[in-house]
């Protein structure tokens, strides 16, 4: 069972948008805090972010919207949310 104590996973998306490869929260998916002209850049501060607030994961798109991989930091909460 769940204790009141344990963090929800931080979820990060690396995607393009206009042209540039964004990183974003998935709680609030549509604010991108950073872009980048490379994908290595934004990859690199999408993991830098996560590793900070673990337990966390970092997903990371294709040019195309599809899911590429996926990185996991930390243990997940359980039972998984919603």
């Amino acid at each position: 069972m769940a204790t009141s104590t344990q963090k929800s996973r931080v979820v990060y998306h690396v995607t393009m948008r206009d042209g540039k490869w964004v990183v974003t929260r998935e709680r609030d998916h549509e604010g991108v805090f950073d872009s980048f002209e490379t994908k290595d850049e934004a990859i690199e501060r999408a993991r830098t972010k996560a590793r900070r607030q673990e337990p966390s994961q970092v997903i990371i798109h294709r040019a195309d919207g599809a899911i590429e991989t996926e990185f996991t930091y930390g243990s997940d909460p359980y039972p998984p949310g919603g």
